[in-house]
């Protein structure tokens, strides 16, 4: 992951400003999820995020969710509908940031690739030395 230290700050929000969040330390996690879900939620061919624990999360506005299967929500803005985050239902102690909600997304890095059975043959080779999963939990 990245090279930070457990004191750096990160920013990020919508691309209207009405939602902004601050997450501070090393993230816990980050992956490139090739489901069909995160592919229509941020129209794009693969969908990457960073996972930070909630306990350095401060939110100024509040995102709106969607349930988007049983237990599983995504979190965006309510007035521009940017799309910025991803969590289970069951593990509320961390949250799953849209890499480009980040006002400075360059720290951070993915480490495994989720949902290689339906990954789209043109982006399944992005990052190709991290671990490849054919599905996720």
């Amino acid at each position: 992951m990245p090279t930070t230290r457990t004191t750096d700050l990160h920013t990020g929000g919508c691309l209207c400003g009405t939602v902004r969040f601050s997450v501070s330390g090393e993230p816990t996690g980050g992956n490139h999820c090739h489901c069909g879900m995160c592919r229509k939620d941020s129209g794009s061919g693969v969908s990457t995020f960073v996972t930070f624990p909630t306990a350095t999360l401060k939110w100024d506005g509040k995102p709106a969710e969607f349930e988007s299967s049983p237990n599983r929500f995504r979190g965006f803005c309510p007035k521009c509908g940017s799309s910025l985050t991803w969590r289970h239902g069951d593990y509320n102690d961390f949250l799953d940031f849209r890499l480009g909600s980040f006002d400075d997304p360059t720290p951070f890095k993915a480490k495994k690739h989720l949902w290689m059975s339906t990954a789209l043959p043109s982006f399944a080779e992005i990052d190709p030395d991290i671990e490849h999963i054919d599905q996720s939990s």
